[in-house]
C-alpha cells in the first residue's frame, strides 16, 4: 500500500482513565483540529476487548470514527480476551449465548503481560494504550514510510474453503513473521453497555476469528527487490461453537518483527465464482 493522500484529521481525546478491570471513562470527547497528515502506509490497530466490559463499546465507537477518517489505511481487529471476555467454548446457540474469545486471542492478550485493563490496544504492535491515545499513535504511525507492500486476495469455494494469495514486495532486506488472520463483521452477540445493562443484540465488528498460519505466523525472509508469492487456506467454521458468515469475513495479513508491524493489508473474502 503506497497511498499518499493528505487527510485532515480530527484528533479525539478523552480524560485519563482509572486503572480498574473495566476503565471508568468520561464520555465527553474533545475534538481538536490538527494539521494534515501524509498517509504513507496501512496501520494495524489491535483492540483488546470483552463482552462483559461496560466501557468497551466506547472504544468500538472510537474505532469507527478512526475508520471514517482513514478508510482502508487503518485495519482494526477486535481481539476478545482477558477476564471480561466470553470464550467461544461457552457458546450455546440454542439460548442465543455467543462467546467470542479464542485461544489464539488469549495468547495475544498474554503477550502484553502488563495488560490488566480493558479496553486497551496496540498500534502496529507497539506499547499498549488506552483507547483515548489511539488516535495520536495512529496519526504518528500512518505517516511513517514503509519498505514493504502487500497484495492480498481471498476467495471461498462452494465447499467452504477460503483460499488466500499474498504477494510481498520489499524494497529492503527484511526478516520477521508473516501473519494471516480471519476477521468477521456483523456478529450479533451480547455486550455489557456503559450503563451496565446487557444488549443481547449488539453488533460486533472487526472480530478476530482465527489465525490461518499459526498463532504467531510463519518466519519469513524477504530480499530487496524480489517479490514473494504465498498461498494459504482455511476452512470456514460452522460448528456448535462457531458459525462464520462467509458474507462478513475478511482476511487480515501483516509482516512484523522486533520493530513492530512493517506493513499490513486486508481483503474481503469473496466467492470464487465472483473473481
Amino acid at each position: 500500500m503506497e497511498l499518499k493522500n493528505t487527510l485532515r484529521y480530527l484528533f479525539l481525546t478523552l480524560p485519563a482513565i482509572a486503572f480498574t478491570a473495566c476503565d471508568d471513562i468520561d464520555t465527553a470527547d474533545r475534538f481538536i483540529e490538527t494539521a494534515p497528515v501524509e498517509v504513507a502506509r496501512t496501520v494495524l490497530l489491535e483492540d483488546f476487548t470483552g463482552q462483559r466490559c461496560s466501557n468497551c463499546p466506547e472504544a468500538h465507537e472510537r474505532i469507527e470514527a478512526l475508520v471514517e477518517q482513514y478508510g482502508d489505511n487503518i485495519i482494526p481487529v477486535s481481539v476478545h480476551a482477558g477476564g471480561l471476555a466470553i470464550s467461544v467454548d461457552r457458546t450455546n446457540f440454542e439460548y442465543n449465548y455467543v462467546g467470542l474469545m479464542t485461544a489464539d486471542g488469549s495468547s495475544y492478550d498474554s503477550r502484553y503481560n502488563t495488560l490488566q485493563t480493558w479496553p486497551a490496544g496496540t498500534v502496529n504492535r507497539g506499547s499498549t494504550l488506552n483507547h483515548s491515545s489511539w488516535a495520536a499513535a495512529i496519526r504518528n504511525a500512518i505517516s511513517e514510510e514503509t519498505n514493504l507492500s502487500i497484495s492480498l486476495t481471498a476467495t471461498v469455494d462452494d465447499g467452504g474453503t477460503i483460499s488466500i494469495a499474498s504477494t510481498l514486495k520489499p524494497t529492503a532486506n527484511l526478516k520477521g513473521n508473516y501473519q494471516i488472520w480471519i476477521t468477521e463483521d456483523g456478529i450479533v452477540a451480547r455486550q455489557k453497555l456503559p450503563d451496565n445493562s446487557d444488549d443481547n443484540n449488539y453488533v460486533h465488528n472487526h472480530v478476530f476469528r482465527a489465525a490461518v498460519n499459526g498463532t504467531w505466523g510463519e518466519e519469513t525472509t524477504l530480499t530487496s527487490g524480489v517479490k514473494t508469492d504465498l498461498t494459504h487456506s482455511i476452512a470456514v467454521r460452522n460448528t456448535d461453537k462457531e458459525r462464520w458468515d462467509v458474507n462478513n469475513l475478511s482476511v487480515v495479513a501483516f509482516f512484523y518483527n522486533e520493530s513492530g508491524v512493517v506493513q499490513a493489508a486486508r481483503a474481503k473474502v469473496v466467492s470464487s465464482t465472483q473473481e
